[in-house]
């Protein structure tokens, strides 16, 4: 029972760390820099203090993902050999896993991509997160790696273990990591975004500012159609009947993570058709952001809920 309660920490959290690494890059990348960015490029300056921040976390962020891919590497070795939970593994079998099995080499490698992304994150200037500088050459550099890293994690779940039409269930997985850290992890960096968009006397350019949060506001629309049809055909894949869906422990789970979503949805429609519309209307107004912002800090709220069950439901056998 303790191993299991690890092995969900330390996969929710590994996905976690995964999710954030590519969805801070990105969204400098994707809505930063084509709408606050291009409109003030004399004066990067102002966005610094944003900047400082989103660098902590993506530190933060691999920090988490070296220990807990530790963690995971760690537990896998143990349960394969056989040895009891708080031991050391013995060299032999760390060299087994390591080099004669699949999730080994995954490993491997992403430990590689890991170190480059250090690298490239230790490069970057202080107070300028990669896309806030004036090159963006680092930021493409840290935001392929990152997606690499990211993408690589179908490779350790039940989609790489599937027999039957693997390649697209593997693609679909893929995809659906990919955009869950653009909605709803994405909705991290968006919270600290408004809080210094919102803030009074600030110098950030106020149509910039409600370019961005149109330009965040229609993309998440987007990806939301595409999670949830990419969702569909993991289920598909996994649960296989809606007999299954309600009558097994992963199906269970399943429709927990489902409820989840459909809230934060529930919360995005809300933020989309009432509190954005407001926030237009009225940009001077700092109590708006605030709002805002508060629906959004709620969304991510829910999102580390998904992300902790995600983290179960990779310990729990799928009908399919």
């Amino acid at each position: 029972m303790t191993m299991t309660v690890l092995f969900v920490l330390a996969r929710s959290g590994h996905f976690a760390a995964a999710l954030l690494l590519f969805a801070l890059p990105f969204f400098v990348a994707w809505i930063m820099r084509p709408t606050l960015i291009r409109a003030a490029p004399e004066t990067p300056r102002i966005y610094e203090a944003y900047g400082r921040v989103l660098m902590k976390w993506f530190w933060a962020a691999l920090l988490i993902e070296a220990l807990s891919g530790a963690a995971w590497f760690w537990l896998v070795t143990l349960q394969m050999s056989g040895d009891p939970l708080w031991s050391l593994p013995a060299s032999d079998d760390l060299q087994t896993v390591l080099w004669q099995t699949q999730f080994g080499q995954l490993w491997l490698g992403r430990a590689v991509a890991l170190v480059v992304l250090c690298i490239l994150t230790a490069l970057a200037s202080r107070g300028s997160f990669f896309f806030l500088g004036k090159g963006p050459l680092l930021g493409g550099l840290a935001l392929a790696v990152s997606g690499t890293l990211l993408a690589s994690l179908a490779w350790a779940g039940h989609a790489a273990a599937g027999i039957n039409s693997r390649t697209t269930h593997l693609l679909a997985d893929t995809l659906h990591l990919a955009l869950g850290a653009v909605w709803p992890v994405g909705l991290a960096p968006f919270a600290l975004f408004l809080r210094y968009a919102g803030r009074a006397g600030q110098a950030w350019p106020v149509m910039a500012v409600l370019a961005a949060v149109r330009r965040f506001s229609e993309t998440s629309f987007v990806v939301v159609l595409v999670l949830v049809a990419t969702g569909f055909v993991n289920g598909w894949f996994l649960v296989g009947s809606w007999a299954a869906l309600f009558s097994t422990l992963y199906g269970w789970w399943l429709l927990a993570k489902i409820a989840v979503t459909a809230m934060m949805i529930g919360l995005g429609a809300w933020n989309r058709w009432s509190k954005l519309p407001a926030l237009l209307a009225a940009p001077e107004d700092s109590t708006r952001y605030l709002s805002l912002r508060r629906n959004v800090i709620a969304e991510t709220m829910l999102a580390g809920i998904v992300l902790l069950i995600v983290g179960i439901m990779g310990m729990t056998a799928p009908p399919q």
